[in-house]
C-alpha cells in the first residue's frame, strides 16, 4: 500500500502482469469492469454525431494504435469504453488502427477509424458511431503527423472546455525495437504495417498546437524524466508509468465512469491513477504510476542539474559507493524481461547517493526531493516495488551510454548527461 504526495489521493497498489507482446485475459479485470457502476456521471448520453458535436465539458481523445499484437486488447478497451459511452458533458473520441492475423473479431478490418464512443452493453461487439466518412483508408499510427492530424480534428470537431489525450501502444524506454533501425530515442505507436514508430523528439510537434490538460500514456515506460520534460509544453498534467504494463492496460470502463461536467483535470489525473493501480490484483508485480504537474518540470529539472553537480564533483573520491548506488537502485527494467535499459527510480536513486558520499549531497538532496514532491500530484505502486516513487531516469552502467542520448531537451538543459558520461571514466 502506497500513499500518495501531498495533494493527491490515496491509492492501494496491487501488482499486475506486465504488457508483452501475447494478449493476457486476466478474470480479475474482467470482474472489475462487470462490477463498475456504468453511466452515473452520464445523465444525458448521446448516440448521434449531432447530439455531440456542442462545446461539452470534457473531450477525451483516444488514440489507439491496434495495428500491432496489443490488437485483441485494443478491441477490449474500446469495449469498456462502450460501457460508459459518451454524454453530452463527456464526449470519448477513438482513432483505431487494426493489423490481420491477431483478432478476426468485429469485422477483422484492418485499415484507419474514428468513433465516437456510445454507450453499449455488449462487451464483445464495438457498436458506436464511425466517424470518418468517406474512410480514411490505411493511417501509419507510427507517423507524428497521423496524431497530430487526429487531435487537431478532435478538438476542432469536438469543442470543450477540456482535453484528455490517450496514445495508446507499445512504448519502450531506452529499449530498441529489434526490427527497427530507427527512432533513435524512446519512442511509442508501433505501427507493424508501416514498421515505423513515434519519437519522443517528435512528440512536441505533434501536440504543438493542441490544448491538453491531461496527456496519458497507456503503454509501458513512458514515465521517465526525459520524456517529460521533453513534453512539458504540451500538456498540463502527464499520466504514466514508469515500469511495464499489462497487456489489458487501463480499465476504461473504471474511470471513464467517475468523470462529469465539474471534474477537474487533476481529479481526471488521479481517477486514472487510482483505477489502474487498483485493476489487477496479487500475486501480480510491477505495477507503478503516476501524475505530473508540468508546470514544476522546470524546477525539477534545475533540482536535478544541482544535484548533478554535486556528484560530479564527488565522483572521483566516491566512485565505488556511486557505482553500488546505481547497482542497487530500483531499476524499472527488471520488470521487463529483456535487456536493460537503464530506467531508474529518480528519487530511490538520489538518495542512495546521497547516503553513499555523505553530508555533501545534502542540500542538493533535499532540494530534489522538495521538488520531486511538487511535481508528482498522484502516485501508485505495489508492494513489490517499495522504493517506487513515480518517475525514472537515465542512468546507464558504463560502456552502455547511448550517444543519442545528448539529443534529448533534458540533457541540453541540465548536468545530468554530464554526470551519468562521466560515470564511464
Amino acid at each position: 500500500m502506497s500513499i500518495v504526495p501531498p495533494g493527491g489521493i490515496f491509492a492501494t497498489s496491487f501488482p499486475r502482469y506486465f504488457r508483452l507482446s501475447v494478449w493476457r485475459q486476466l478474470s480479475a479485470a474482467e470482474e472489475l469492469t462487470a462490477s463498475v457502476p456504468l453511466l452515473v456521471n452520464h445523465e444525458t448520453p448521446v448516440t448521434t454525431l449531432s447530439e455531440a458535436t456542442a462545446h461539452g465539458s470534457w473531450t477525451i481523445l483516444v488514440y489507439l494504435d491496434a495495428d500491432n499484437d496489443l490488437e485483441s486488447a485494443g478491441i477490449a478497451n474500446f469495449n469498456q469504453m462502450e460501457l460508459v459511452g459518451s454524454s453530452k458533458d463527456v464526449r470519448i473520441v477513438v482513432q483505431m488502427d487494426r493489423i490481420a492475423g491477431y483478432d478476426s473479431t468485429n469485422g477483422d478490418w484492418t485499415d484507419t477509424r474514428r468513433y465516437l464512443i456510445t454507450h453499449d452493453s455488449n462487451t464483445g461487439l464495438m457498436k458506436s458511431v464511425r466517424l470518418d466518412n468517406p474512410p480514411m483508408g490505411k493511417q501509419d499510427m507510427g507517423d507524428w503527423h497521423t496524431l497530430q492530424s487526429f487531435v487537431s480534428w478532435g478538438e476542432q470537431e469536438f469543442p470543450a472546455d477540456h482535453y484528455c489525450l490517450i496514445v495508446w501502444d507499445h512504448g519502450s524506454g531506452w529499449q530498441f525495437r529489434s526490427q527497427l533501425t530507427l527512432p533513435r530515442y524512446k519512442y511509442i505507436c508501433t505501427d507493424d504495417t508501416s514498421y515505423n514508430a513515434i519519437n519522443i523528439t517528435d512528440l512536441p510537434r505533434a501536440l504543438a498546437n493542441a490544448n491538453l490538460d491531461v496527456l496519458a500514456f497507456d503503454a509501458c515506460f513512458m514515465q521517465e524524466m526525459e520524456v517529460a520534460y521533453q513534453l512539458k509544453d504540451s500538456a498540463k498534467y502527464i499520466v504514466a508509468s514508469a515500469c511495464t504494463e499489462p497487456s489489458p492496460g487501463y480499465n476504461y470502463a473504471s474511470w471513464l465512469s467517475e468523470i462529469n461536467a465539474t471534474t477537474t483535470p487533476l481529479q481526471v489525473c488521479q481517477s486514472i491513477v487510482r483505477d489502474y493501480a487498483k485493476a489487477y490484483p496479487s500475486p501480480t508485480k510491477g505495477i507503478t504510476i503516476s501524475a505530473v504537474d508540468t508546470s514544476k518540470l522546470g524546477e525539477l529539472a534545475s533540482a536535478i542539474s544541482g544535484f548533478a553537480g554535486v556528484m560530479i564533483s564527488d565522483s572521483s573520491q566516491y566512485k565505488n559507493e556511486l557505482k553500488l548506488a546505481r547497482q542497487d537502485s530500483l531499476n524499472y527494467s527488471d520488470y521487463s524481461g529483456t535487456q536493460d535499459h537503464s530506467d531508474l527510480d529518480l528519487l530511490d536513486y538520489a538518495a542512495r547517493c546521497t547516503s553513499a558520499v555523505g553530508g555533501s549531497a545534502d542540500s542538493a538532496y533535499a532540494a530534489l526531493a522538495s521538488a520531486f514532491a511538487d511535481a508528482v500530484v498522484a502516485e501508485a505502486h505495489n508492494s513489490d516495488t517499495p522504493n517506487a516513487h513515480g518517475i525514472a531516469i537515465y542512468v546507464p552502467s558504463p560502456n552502455f551510454y547511448d550517444n543519442s542520448y545528448t539529443q534529448l531537451q533534458l540533457a541540453a538543459d541540465t548536468q545530468w548527461n554530464k554526470w551519468i558520461s562521466s560515470q564511464l571514466e
